[in-house]
């Protein structure tokens, strides 16, 4: 079965202001979806729904670099 994955890798550099406001505003998006994941400074997330890697792309644009990423799971 071929599904559609969506990659989000993010750097935000530890000088950013608001860094700490960066990762409480992920865990809203995180478990607005249902998604718990422990504290981490993870900055790449593989998620099968483009919602939810649409809106941590643009949350973590706006406090560093980001790209997104489609990609298909063969096997």
């Amino acid at each position: 079965m071929v599904s559609k994955l969506f990659i989000v890798d993010y750097d935000i550099p530890i000088e950013v202001k608001n860094r700490r406001t960066f990762y409480r505003r992920l865990r809203i998006i995180l478990e607005a979806h249902g998604l718990i994941a422990d504290k981490s400074t993870q900055s790449v997330w593989f998620v099968d729904n483009r919602e939810i890697a649409e809106a941590i792309y643009a949350l973590a644009s706006r406090y560093g670099s980001a790209h997104l990423y489609e990609a298909v799971k063969l096997m």
